[in-house]
């Protein structure tokens, strides 16, 4: 750290880092150049702005486990309101920039990039842009104000300059261009949340503690029109709509500006009350603001309410209400690369798909917002689905954000913030409500594969374990010059009890019948099984086709034979349409394996599956008839 007194007051001023070249002395406010041992009075710094946030030089804090401390800060002023640039110098000298944005803290640090960079006047919201083989899109663009400047800076800061700027994201980045030089500066950081960078030294407001956010207490003051009393709760909060007279109060450091006058003709309640508090997934949440929103369908107007919610160390999130459906929606850091038009995409392991596109309009506005809302305002929205989960891209003519949104049962709500009164009514399928079919069709999917294994393994053991044997194999000639038209087999023996028998005939019997009366005799009790069977097979050709009829193949089972010695005494009568003999191939297998049941087992058990398929599909057809996509869900 180098040591110096400025030459216009004589007040100790310091260099803590070596990039920089400027320290504004915090005496007389002047603007110090650091030439060799020297410094050189550049001339008096404009004051800085009155603001809220919750830093101030010499803070400290962590980011990815480096220790960092804030040695200085420009201070920006745009259309909505005003920003802070912290710069901040790590523990091995590195510099960086601490940013806040609308409740998200960025860090970032300059980078060289070598392809040229897009000019701003061709840049639009959402427009795809490529940095060293990266893709990001456009997400935000303004053109700010340089106010002042405050503390260690590494380069010239002097008020009342212009500076455009173009924000980015993608692949999991925050890109500032900074076109205030030529060419233009490119910082890469990325967003954390305010606890996990463990701010300490802040300024009085409450009693932070290391790691924790400080207490805001929420400012009061008087509506400039109708004097109702207001509050405000953030600094990022930058206009306010009062519910006696409907203006809206545009926020200006600690000075408050009538944006508009009473814009709304119906008061609206919100069935949700503002200053409403109650813990959602975990997190305190206190409603700040509300707003009624509305697009136009083929002459329908669809209309929904938005509540905002605030939490000092989460920022801001939305709950969202639609026909008693509900949603609880927060800024995406990381939102995906999705061209224009484009129907489905993945994100996070999960396969989104369109189901609305549509211009949103603002009717009605309560309470407080982080940018200048107005009735009226209007965005293109897309919302692509994967449910439980809903993500939203709204572009603007200056902006492009994304949300991701995970629906809520009503009952979880009211819960939440100790609702007694009655939900809205649920009306219809909402776009990512979750199917409730979906758990139970998986069950019995489940089940029916555990039955169907089990079955396959009973199948197998009697076909394996129990293992099926040809005990005979005997070719036979059944001729009509037979006049006895009877023949016997060879014997066969079973040497155990077989649970069945199966006598199977193989012929080439062609154009005609054959009845076949087979008896099963035990060679030494003479104890017979009987059993008949009747063949018949035609076929021929008909206007160039060939048809069939009937099998020349058929076989009978006997049921529990006992063991023993046995032969086959066969007596058949061969029909008269073709007097070819007929060759017949006699097969006798033991205990064979029955697979007709098992067939039949599986259809009656594929019955639940297929049903609860059909129910879990009719609430999927449900769903996307009220897309703009009519065969979205296919």
């Amino acid at each position: 750290m180098k040591k110096a007194s400025c030459p216009s007051c004589g007040a100790p001023v310091a260099f803590r880092s070596a990039t920089s070249l400027y320290v504004v002395c915090d005496f007389c406010r002047s603007t110090l150049l650091r030439s060799g041992e020297d410094l050189q009075n550049l001339g008096r710094m404009a004051e800085l702005l009155e603001d809220s946030s919750p830093i101030q030089i010499g803070s400290e804090g962590t980011f990815r486990s480096r220790h960092f401390l804030v040695i200085g800060r420009i201070q920006m002023q745009y259309e909505a309101g005003i920003w802070n640039e912290w710069h901040i110098l790590f523990d091995d000298g590195r510099g960086a920039w601490l940013a806040e944005a609308a409740g998200e803290w960025i860090v970032s640090a300059q980078v060289a990039v070598a392809d040229p960079l897009p000019a701003f006047e061709t840049l639009a919201p959402d427009l795809p842009v490529t940095l060293d083989g990266r893709s990001f899109r456009v997400a935000d663009l303004e053109t700010a104000r340089c106010i002042a400047g405050q503390g260690e800076l590494p380069f010239k800061v002097a008020a009342g300059y212009d500076v455009n700027t173009a924000d980015l994201r993608g692949n999991g980045r925050y890109v500032t261009l900074d076109y205030s030089e030529t060419p233009p500066l490119v910082f890469v950081g990325q967003t954390v949340s305010f606890a996990d960078l463990k701010l300490e030294k802040l300024r009085e407001q409450g009693d932070p503690t290391g790691g924790e956010a400080p207490t805001v207490d929420a400012r009061a003051f008087n509506c400039p029109r109708c004097a109702a009393p207001l509050r405000i709760h953030s600094p990022a909060i930058e206009s306010i709509a009062c519910d006696s007279c409907g203006s809206i109060i545009g926020v200006e450091n600690q000075d408050f500006r009538l944006l508009a006058g009473a814009a709304q003709a119906l008061r609206e309640i919100p069935w949700l009350p503002l200053g409403s508090q109650g813990t959602l997934r975990g997190v305190n949440w206190e409603v700040i603001g509300f707003m009624r929103r509305r697009t136009t369908s083929e002459g329908t107007d669809y209309t929904w309410s938005e509540y905002l919610l605030f939490n000092v160390q989460q920022g801001f999130a939305w709950l969202i209400e639609y026909q008693g459906h509900w949603n609880h929606a927060r800024t995406l850091s990381n939102p995906p690369s999705v061209a224009r038009g484009q129907r489905d995409f993945s994100h996070g392991r999960q396969k989104f798909k369109l189901f609305n596109s549509g211009q949103a309009e603002v009717t009605y506005v309560v309470g407080e917002f982080y940018w200048r809302v107005a009735v009226g305002e209007t965005c293109q929205i897309d919302d692509f689905v994967c449910p439980p989960l809903l993500l939203s891209r709204e572009v603007t003519a200056k902006e492009a954000n994304w949300s991701q949104s995970e629906y809520l049962e009503p009952d979880e709500v009211c819960a939440a913030f100790a609702v007694r009164t009655a939900a809205p009514k649920r009306i219809g399928i909402y776009a990512n409500q979750p199917n409730p079919l979906l758990e139970r069709h998986r069950r019995i999917c489940r089940t029916f594969w555990i039955l169907a294994l089990a079955a396959m393994v009973l199948q197998l053991a009697f076909a394996f374990i129990f293992a099926s044997q040809v005990v005979l194999r005997q070719q036979l000639v059944l001729s009509s010059l037979n006049e006895e038209a009877t023949l016997n087999s060879q014997e066969f023996v079973l040497k155990d009890r077989a649970r069945a028998l199966l006598v199977h005939h193989d012929t080439d019997l062609a154009n005609n019948w054959l009845s076949l009366n087979t008896t099963l005799v035990e060679k030494n009790t003479g104890e017979a099984y009987e059993g008949t069977q009747e063949i018949s097979y035609y076929k021929g050709v008909e206007d160039d086709e060939s048809w069939s009829e009937g099998s020349a193949s058929d076989e009978m089972v006997f049921k529990a034979v006992p063991a023993g010695t046995y032969y086959l005494v066969i007596e058949y009568e061969l029909g008269t349409d073709n007097t070819v003999a007929v060759a017949d191939t006699l097969e006798v297998v033991r205990n064979p394996a029955g697979w007709s049941n098992f067939v039949l087992l599986l259809i009656f058990l594929a019955v639940f599956p297929l049903l609860s398929r059909w129910r879990r599909s009719a609430f999927e057809a449900r769903r996307w008839s009220e897309s703009d996509l009519a065969d979205g869900g296919n």
